[in-house]
């Protein structure tokens, strides 16, 4: 992974030398999901809520097409409800993804792509017992692996101003849990951002 990283980030330097290329920032709300065979999962998961806080890089391509990345560092994981309390399952991740993005000349555009995601750190917080928490170990054997792989669909509206609004789903394609029972990061998000005008 780490190779195909650095591949697609040369292409994009070389690319951003000719082409015309925006920055951006962006923060939002992430509505996260996890796609588990735990059954306690499964039949009591609900929806974890967190923030998320990027940059953007959206290079034009031919016509209305564009390619866009960055880097975004936000909430993932699952709330467990069950016996009147909740566990929270909490990641904090950065993902870097690398989408083909159509836009329309009224501002609206739709994208989709491949998903890089790499776990910072990671917690259970048991909402009844706080004896109970402690914070994931990552790397193979242990709790969870820390890279992540998944599928992007974006869309949003942005104004000639440069504001837009977007929102994301990402789903997940990797296995990051160790053993039999398989679990898989999804997400949703809604996020509000200004791109920068181009200098070119």
């Amino acid at each position: 992974m780490k190779k195909i990283l650095t591949i697609l980030m040369a292409v994009l330097v070389t690319n951003a030398a000719i082409a015309q290329v925006n920055f951006g920032l962006k923060a939002g709300y992430n509505a996260a999901t996890v796609n588990s065979s735990d059954e306690e999962i499964t039949a009591d998961g609900k929806a974890l809520s967190g923030l998320n806080l990027g940059a953007v890089v959206n290079v034009k391509l031919k016509g209305n097409l564009s390619f866009q990345t960055g880097l975004s560092v936000g909430r993932k994981g699952v709330s467990v409800a069950h016996e009147g309390h909740a566990d929270k399952f909490k990641f904090t991740a950065a993902d870097i993804p690398m989408n083909l993005v159509l836009n329309t000349k009224s501002g609206l555009f739709v994208g989709t792509g491949l998903n890089f995601g790499y776990n910072l750190s990671g917690k259970l917080d048991a909402e009844d017992d706080p004896a109970e928490n402690f914070s994931f170990e990552f790397g193979k054997g242990a709790n969870f692996f820390r890279s992540d792989l998944g599928i992007n669909f974006l869309a949003g509206y942005q104004t000639k101003s440069g504001l837009f609004l977007s929102a994301n789903s990402l789903v997940g394609l990797k296995d990051l849990k160790p053993g039999p029972e398989t679990w898989k990061n999804n997400l949703f998000s809604i996020s509000i951002g200004y791109m920068f005008k181009s200098s070119k």
